[in-house]
């Protein structure tokens, strides 16, 4: 099987002995799937949240494109719209689906925006790093997947807070980090062990606490994580399958069980 970087130093000279009409699309065929991060985000009205489109390739490898060279649109304006830079800006309360394209990769998330006082976090990034806000105190932590180290770099803006780092082990490879609307829990997904670590999120001290069971059994090749909507479930999507698991969050620990489907 031809490896991704031949394949795409092949598309050229197919073009040119005009084998190949449209390189792009040939190139689209490498993707294997395309997500919003961060996904189902929730902000305040008046509030904004800055969208990043993934691209996930044949070969494992991704590609964080560039806000200004994704499409953008929302399916409802009066609740949520979203500029060419690929910024969200809540208008009212209500939930609008926010759709990206790049090239034909599409990809949709759900942005739920409520009253200012009923949000407990903003967050930004993407798929391995997360700058995370806590609206009550004004505290700001960044979390970020250090695969090398099997660990999440923890980096606190809290006077006197120092950075740490938090081990996934007995996981390996985190790759994709998401956190519930509440800013209590925290999900990285370890594509080597192919399971998911569930971290309580200590405000004060800015640290991570292992959920009690943690991690858990993802499935084969799990690739992504996303908290749902509701902040009740945790979606996995797994690579090349395309299929998506479903877990439960327990409320009171962070803890994760299997929806059967």
């Amino acid at each position: 099987m031809l490896k991704l970087k031949q394949v795409l130093q092949i598309l050229p000279v197919l073009a040119l002995l005009g084998l190949c009409s449209c390189g792009s699309a040939l190139s689209n065929l490498l993707v294997s799937s395309v997500k919003l991060t961060p996904a189902n985000p929730t902000i305040a009205v008046g509030g904004t949240q800055h969208m990043i489109l993934v691209e996930t390739f044949v070969d494992g490898t991704t590609n964080h494109e560039s806000p200004t060279n994704t499409t953008w649109s929302s399916t409802d304006t009066l609740v949520a719209t979203i500029s060419k830079a690929g910024i969200v800006r809540g208008i009212a309360a209500g939930t609008a689906t926010i759709h990206g394209s790049h090239k034909d990769n599409d990809a949709t998330t759900v942005v739920t925006v409520t009253a200012a006082e009923d949000v407990a976090i903003t967050v930004r990034g993407d798929s391995q790093t997360l700058q995370v806000i806590n609206l009550g105190t004004g505290q700001e932590i960044i979390f970020t997947a250090n695969r090398s180290h099997d660990s999440i770099s923890v980096t606190p803006s809290g006077e006197g807070m120092a950075a740490s780092e938090t081990s996934v082990l007995p996981g390996h490879g985190p790759a994709w980090l998401a956190i519930d609307p509440s800013g209590k829990y925290f999900y990285v997904v370890n594509q080597t062990s192919e399971n998911v670590s569930a971290f309580a999120i200590d405000w004060k001290t800015a640290s991570l606490y292992e959920v009690v069971a943690s991690p858990f059994s993802a499935g084969v090749n799990p690739w992504s994580v996303e908290v749902d909507p509701d902040g009740a479930t945790v979606s996995v999507g797994h690579f090349r399958s395309g299929e998506v698991s479903h877990f439960r969050i327990d409320p009171a620990t962070g803890a994760l069980s299997p929806i059967s489907q």
